[in-house]
C-alpha cells in the first residue's frame, strides 16, 4: 500500500527542483530526506531528498521551510534507502514532542527553534512516509533501522552552536510511539494537549488531514467501529481525538510521556523544559522568546485567543463525550507534579 492520494501528492510537490544524480560516496550533508518512493520490491524503493543549503528551519512546519526556499535553489536527489546511513553524525534527539493537535505544540516548537543551539524539525513528512512503509513491510527490523537513520539525518548540525535536537510529530503519531521508542529507546517524550471543545472548534474552522476519513494509513490511526452518518466530520473528529487522548493516557500511565496542558504554555518552557534539557538561553534570547509567546505560532500575527465555539454548533455534545479522557490526562499530570 502506498500513501493515500492526498498525502502522496503533497510529497511529490516537495520534490520539485533541479534533479541531481546520486552516486556512491556522494556527500549528503545539507540534504534532508523527504519521503520514500515505493518500488516493486523493498530493494527498488528510493529515498527522495532536498538540499536546503543555508535555509534555516525556522518556520512553523518542515514543509513551510521547503516552500520558502527560492525556486532557483531547489535541488532534489533520489538515492537507495541505504544512503540514509551515510550521514550518521547527526544529533540524537533530546525529546520527541507529541500532541493532540491545535493545542500549543507549534508554539512550543517555534520557541525552541528560535534558539541558535536548537535544531527543531516540525512534522517532517519522511517520518510518516517511513511509518507507512513499516506497516506495509514484512521486515519490521529494517523499518525501525530506517526510522532511526532518517531521524539522525534530520538532526545533522549546520553550525557548531547547534547542540540540541527536537522533533515534533504529527498528532496521529502518538499511535506509533512504541515503534519510535524502538528506534530511540531513551528519548524523553512530551505530550501537549488541550480541553476538547477548543480542539474541536479549531478543526471546525480548518480541518487537519487526520480529521478527514481516508486521508491516513489505517494502521496509523486505529479507530473503533462506528456508525457515523456520511459527512459527519465533527463526529469523526471526535473519534480521532478520543483515540489520541486514550493513547496518550496509556503511555502517560506507563511513565512514557511528560504531559503538558495548553494552559501551561509558554511558562512551562522556561520553568521546566529548558532546564530539563540543559538549555541556557541568554537574557536577550529569553526576552525575545517571551515576546514571541504572544504571537500566533502558525501565522506570525498577534494572538488574542481562539474565537469561542458557537453555542448551537453541536460541538459541545461531542466535547462532553471526550471530557473523561481529558480529565484522566489532567489527573495523571497533576499526580506527576507537572504543574498547574
Amino acid at each position: 500500500m502506498s500513501a493515500t492520494p492526498g498525502l502522496a501528492q503533497q510529497e511529490r510537490l516537495l520534490a520539485r527542483g533541479e534533479t541531481v544524480t546520486w552516486h556512491e560516496g556522494m556527500d549528503l550533508r545539507g540534504w534532508y530526506p523527504l519521503y520514500v518512493e515505493r518500488g516493486e520490491t523493498w530493494a527498488d524503493a528510493a529515498m527522495c531528498w532536498r538540499e536546503l543549503g543555508k535555509t534555516p528551519f525556522s518556520d512553523a512546519f518542515f514543509v513551510n521551510t521547503l516552500a520558502r526556499q527560492p525556486h532557483g535553489e531547489r535541488r532534489v536527489c533520489r538515492t537507495p534507502l541505504a544512503a540514509l546511513a551515510t550521514l550518521g553524525d547527526g544529533l540524537a534527539p533530546d525529546a520527541f514532542i507529541f500532541h493532540v493537535s491545535r493545542c500549543g505544540s507549534t508554539l512550543l516548537s517555534q520557541l525552541l527553534a528560535s534558539l541558535p543551539q536548537c535544531i527543531v524539525m516540525s512534522e517532517p513528512p519522511v517520518i510518516d512516509s517511513l511509518l507507512r512503509l513499516h506497516h506495509d513491510s514484512s521486515d519490521p527490523a529494517a523499518g525501525i533501522a530506517l526510522l532511526r537513520q532518517a531521524i539522525l539525518a534530520l538532526g545533522q548540525r549546520r553550525s557548531g552552536a547547534q547542540t540540541h535536537f527536537f522533533i515534533k510529530f504529527d498528532c496521529w503519531h502518538i499511535h506509533s510511539l512504541d515503534l519510535l521508542r524502538q528506534a530511540f529507546p531513551g528519548t524523553p517524550c512530551l505530550f501537549v494537549y488541550r480541553e476538547p471543545l477548543a480542539v474541536l472548534a479549531s478543526h471546525r474552522r480548518q480541518r487537519g488531514p487526520q480529521m478527514v476519513p481516508g486521508m491516513l494509513h489505517p494502521a496509523q490511526l486505529p479507530l473503533p467501529a462506528h456508525q457515523l452518518a456520511p459527512g459527519d466530520l465533527d463526529g469523526y473528529t471526535g473519534l480521532v481525538l478520543a483515540s489520541l487522548f486514550n493513547a496518550a493516557r496509556s503511555h502517560a500511565a506507563a511513565g512514557q510521556l511528560q504531559l503538558i496542558n495548553y494552559k501551561q504554555l509558554p511558562d512551562i518552557l522556561f520553568s521546566d523544559v529548558l532546564p530539563r534539557f540543559g538549555i541556557a538561553p541568554t537574557a536577550a534570547q529569553l526576552q525575545a522568546m517571551r515576546a514571541q509567546g504572544g504571537v500566533h505560532a502558525k501565522y506570525g500575527t498577534a494572538y488574542h485567543g481562539d474565537p469561542p465555539a458557537p453555542a448551537a454548533s453541536g460541538l459541545a455534545a461531542i466535547a462532553a463525550q471526550l471530557q473523561a479522557a481529558y480529565l484522566a490526562l489532567e489527573a495523571l499530570r497533576l499526580h506527576a507534579g507537572q504543574g498547574q
